[in-house]
């Protein structure tokens, strides 16, 4: 009778052992999911900056002022969290974006920033002309 008592309390422990198991797992399986989901959301908010930003310097390069408007229109009711800025030389687009984890108020803090110069062609073909003309001058002296 007491070898009977014995192997129903081993055949249960697996149970109790894997019941305990189960919590760990879903922890990772759930920071798992958390972290693609962070990863993704970080990397869809950084191309969208990159995009404003190379988008708005190309127009920038045809009159200065009018890039940001073209930046901003590229983020397509996407203003709130990100930011452009301009001036003679380069358009910055930053974001800043929180995401809320469901674990005791825990939130991820995302920012970035990303810039592109606005390089204007007639006046740097100029500055190599200039350049060469320059050595050109020196060389014959």
């Amino acid at each position: 009778m007491a070898e009977k008592l014995e192997k129903r309390t081993c055949k249960g422990s697996y149970t109790v052992e894997m019941a305990l198991l189960s919590g760990i797992w879903l922890l990772v399986i759930f920071a798992s999911l958390l972290l693609l989901i962070g990863t993704y959301t970080r990397v869809q908010n950084t191309g969208t900056a990159a995009e404003a930003a190379v988008y708005g310097s190309t127009w920038a390069v045809c009159s200065s002022g009018y890039g940001k408007d073209k930046a901003v229109s590229q983020l397509q009711g996407r203003e709130n969290s990100f930011f452009i800025s301009e001036n003679d030389e380069e358009i910055t687009a930053s974001f800043s974006y929180t995401l809320g984890i469901p674990y005791k108020n825990l939130k991820w803090e995302q920012k970035g920033m990303v810039k592109s110069k606005v390089i204007r062609p007639v006046l740097f073909i100029e500055k190599i002309e200039k350049a060469r003309n320059l050595i050109d001058t020196v060389q014959n002296r």
